[in-house]
């Protein structure tokens, strides 16, 4: 049959039809048949959304403004395995910063946002605009840091660069001392919570998809005093909260502690250098803080110090640190959050062991919040870290993405729009 045998019209439709996933939002995208309206609060150490007790389960997906632009098919295959997965909690970045550190040193074609100091590339900024409006059609909310510790995405080794810096990477010293770093990264911070989304047309500081901001990933001041780490914390914040009122804020790091404080179950680690880490930061110091909303640590137990299989002091010490964290931001009146946590063990029986052990543990201590690293949908970010659940590409993690399935339903409950 030619093409003039078919009416124009529906081809048309079948045509649209197809390549719908892959095309920009449309204007009634905007306006989920839940409308979205209530922002995360914090009362009594527990998270709220819409007036009702909130615990999540969530995964960390930093790539996706980024893959935006470098292919888009795997932002909709992304989502498309959080829908199945239950997902209502996504962390990624909201930041990436200049030429000279990290994957954009190499590569041109990475999708920078921050140029140069103050400038800003709008086609990036409306990339992170598209995927929190693709987030908020599926219900999703966001948890975003605005800056690196690590190279990579630029971090704080590109604000060193750009002032001058001898060595510029991993120098938090030189970054909060630097006047010009810490005015850039303020400008930052002003131009994107004041951002109106091209797609949604709300003011990031008034988008209820936004879970919480998070100051910095992963920050470290390494031999320093934790105070210094934790009264900028307490000044970032302070700062954050005179533009933006309603979202939460958090410190993003990784739960790190100084000189082992006896807030914590000692006799159940083997190994206390996350406790007594020398990092300069404390998880006791920074959650104390009273502007921010919840405490938040990370979990990498074989860089942690506890090897690379599954033994009973790792399991020890895992539950151990779940325990500790969350009890810690208890008595500061606060939720806790497991930011990040993973194993480099490609899917294997490692990987299953940890996780599986670990989720029982969330479950039984009823944990507020946790991402792990990271749900990928397709083999683009699979081999990227060992502990990637790769479902439905790449290694097709089945059995894991099933477990992770029933570990989302039997913690994760969101209350009605009210």
């Amino acid at each position: 049959m030619t093409i003039k045998g078919i009416n124009l019209i529906y081809v048309w439709f079948l045509v649209v039809l197809a390549v719908s996933p892959f095309l920009e939002l449309q204007d009634n995208f905007y306006n989920p048949p839940d409308k979205m309206t209530s922002f995360a609060e914090v009362s009594e150490g527990t998270f709220l959304l819409n007036g009702g007790e909130f615990r999540f389960v969530g995964t960390n997906a930093y790539y996706l403004p980024n893959y935006k632009k470098l292919d888009p098919t795997v932002v909709e295959r992304a989502f498309n395995a959080f829908n199945v997965a239950g997902i209502t909690v996504v962390r990624m970045w909201a930041f990436y910063d200049g030429f000279d550190c990290g994957y954009s040193a190499v590569d041109d074609n990475e999708n920078v946002i921050q140029v140069a100091p103050g400038i800003y590339n709008e086609e990036a900024l409306r990339h992170l605009d598209y995927i929190i409006a693709r987030g908020k059609r599926q219900n999703i909310r966001f948890i975003l840091p605005f800056i690196n510790f690590w190279d990579e995405l630029g971090g704080i080794c590109q604000y060193n660069t750009w002032a001058g810096a001898e060595k510029p990477s991993q120098n938090m010293e030189f970054f909060l001392s630097n006047d010009k770093t810490q005015e850039w990264f303020r400008n930052y911070i002003k131009m994107l919570l004041n951002r109106v989304n091209t797609y949604t047309g709300v003011a990031y500081k008034d988008e209820p998809a936004i879970f919480s901001w998070q100051i910095m990933n992963e920050g470290r001041n390494r031999g320093q005093d934790p105070k210094i780490l934790r009264d900028w914390y307490r000044e970032m914040a302070q700062y954050i909260k005179s533009i933006d009122p309603n979202h939460l804020v958090g410190t993003g790091e990784e739960g790190f502690d100084h000189n082992t404080p006896d807030q914590y179950s000692l006799s159940e680690y083997s190994n206390t250098y996350a406790l007594r880490a020398n990092e300069g930061t404390s998880y006791v110091m920074n959650t104390a803080i009273p502007e921010i909303d919840y405490g938040n640590a990370h979990w990498y137990p074989s860089e942690f110090g506890f090897g690379y299989n599954i033994t009973e002091n790792l399991l020890r010490a895992q539950n151990a640190w779940l325990t500790d964290h969350q009890r810690i931001a208890a008595d500061y009146g606060k939720p806790f959050v497991l930011g990040e946590y993973g194993f480099p063990g490609w899917g294997d029986e490692r990987v299953v062991a940890m996780y599986t052990s670990l989720w029982r543990t969330a479950e039984e201590i009823k944990l507020d919040g946790s991402l792990f690293w990271q749900l990928t949908a397709d083999y683009v970010k699979c081999p990227e870290y060992g502990g990637n659940i790769c479902w439905p590409g790449g290694r097709e993690d089945t059995h894991l993405f099933k477990t992770f399935m029933q570990h989302v339903e039997n913690v994760q409950y969101v209350p009605r729009a009210q």
